[in-house]
């Protein structure tokens, strides 16, 4: 093990399982896993690869926690990664116990709850969602006579991948989201007691991935989002590379925004719509894109989002020379996310062989088989699959996804028994 060193990741789920085989490629250092909440969907904790692992602990409580890492491996840890959403508040605590390269520690939940994150982006000025958060019905329709808004969007505090997420276009509409979600527990195990209600903005949506180092804000890619409404719900329907210098209002306004929320070192997952009136941010994440986000940037982009999320945290140095050249895309991709629209046994999977003729055909993830069942797509975590497009020539990708949506409609994709 070269200089002994060791690397702890909490929660690596989604694309953080990507980082352990790769910090013993890059650094040849020993890597050790903290789970802070053994209740996720199987569909996140199906991501985590244990034998990457030297070992792996479960989180109890912050001190318990702490003892047992630093009397396991007789040191604490020399660095620390955020490797999914779940993790980033137990991530921040033990950042900020160890000292390792902290990220503004009185900004922590800031950065998990959507209520703070507005909040805190109004407190400086910085041009934010109208919000309100509450536990209480009235009070929710009561905001919503004071703010009267075309469409108001009302979700958890802290899920992630769209889930619970509804767009209301009156109060009745309002009412029925509260009542489904109020109560219930989100993604993360987190019962939903309180919800936040916002103006729905229109204009189209953004990813902006970021990577910091003490501070300092390097915007490694774009994607442009095409979701689609279903019974008020928003479910992603294709993410799509866009070149940067294209956008720079986006780069300005995600500098300030992370500024704002104390995000100082590592990596941040940013959404952020474009109205007519300029940017503005729908939630940040203070750790990776999740999925194939960062594998899209890895075939595609001058910079690897994965390499730059490991250097920030581990090896400064090396960051601020990789950031001295802005990134540059050397090809464009579209990931396609499939959609079912009705739950049922698969009897045939056609993926693979009706999109691999497509010009632009990349690769497919989907891990059913006949005689699966699916889930309805509700949300991201229920899409069943993906599909990968990369061309440099931008209109024969869109003429390719457009391809693929008319083999999906049809029912060519995949037969449900």
């Amino acid at each position: 093990m070269k200089n002994n060193k060791c690397v702890l990741i909490v929660d690596p789920f989604s694309s953080g399982s990507v980082f352990a085989s790769r910090i013993k490629s890059l650094y040849g250092y020993d890597v050790v896993a903290l789970i802070t909440n053994p209740n996720l969907p199987q569909a996140i904790l199906s991501s985590f690869i244990e034998e990457d692992f030297s070992m792996v602990f479960k989180y109890y409580s912050h001190l318990e926690t702490v003892q047992e890492i630093e009397s396991t491996l007789g040191k604490q840890p020399d660095f620390i990664i955020c490797g999914s959403e779940p993790g980033v508040l137990v991530f921040d605590q033990l950042c900020e116990h160890w000292q390792l390269l902290p990220n503004v520690f009185e900004l922590s939940h800031a950065r998990r709850d959507k209520y703070l994150m507005q909040h805190q982006l109004m407190k400086d000025d910085i041009k934010y969602i109208p919000h309100y958060k509450s536990g209480n019905l009235k009070d929710i329709l009561q905001w919503c006579t004071k703010n009267q808004f075309d469409e108001y969007v009302i979700k958890p505090v802290s899920s992630f991948g769209t889930e619970g997420v509804f767009f209301c276009k009156d109060i009745s509409a309002v009412e029925s989201a509260f009542n489904k979600l109020i109560d219930t527990f989100d993604y993360s195990g987190s019962k939903n007691a309180e919800l936040l209600i916002e103006q729905k903005v229109v204009g189209t949506e953004y990813v902006v991935d970021a990577v910091s180092s003490f501070g300092q804000h390097f915007v490694v890619n774009i994607f442009r989002y095409v979701k689609q409404e279903i019974n008020g719900v928003p479910i992603y329907r294709q993410m799509i590379t866009e070149p940067l210098e294209e956008h720079p209002a986006l780069i300005s306004y995600i500098k300030s925004v992370l500024t704002s929320l104390g995000i100082r070192n590592g990596t941040s997952h940013n959404e952020i719509i474009m109205s007519a009136t300029g940017p503005v941010l729908v939630e940040s994440g203070a750790r990776m894109h999740g999925g194939l986000g960062p594998r899209l940037v890895e075939d595609c982009n001058s910079h690897s989002l994965i390499d730059l999320s490991l250097m920030a945290r581990i090896s400064p140095g090396e960051f601020t020379d990789k950031t001295a050249m802005s990134p540059s895309l050397k090809s464009y991709a579209l990931e396609y996310f499939l959609s079912s629209p009705d739950a049922g046994n698969l009897k045939e999977v056609n993926i693979e062989s009706r999109c691999g003729l497509l010009k632009s055909y990349g690769f497919t993830v989907c891990k059913y088989k006949p005689g699966d069942y699916i889930s309805k797509t509700v949300d991201l975590v229920t899409s069943y699959g993906r599909v990968v497009l990369f061309n440099s020539d931008r209109e024969q990708l869109a003429a390719d996804a457009e391809k693929i949506a008319e083999m999906e409609s049809c029912g060519t994709l995949v037969n449900l028994k």
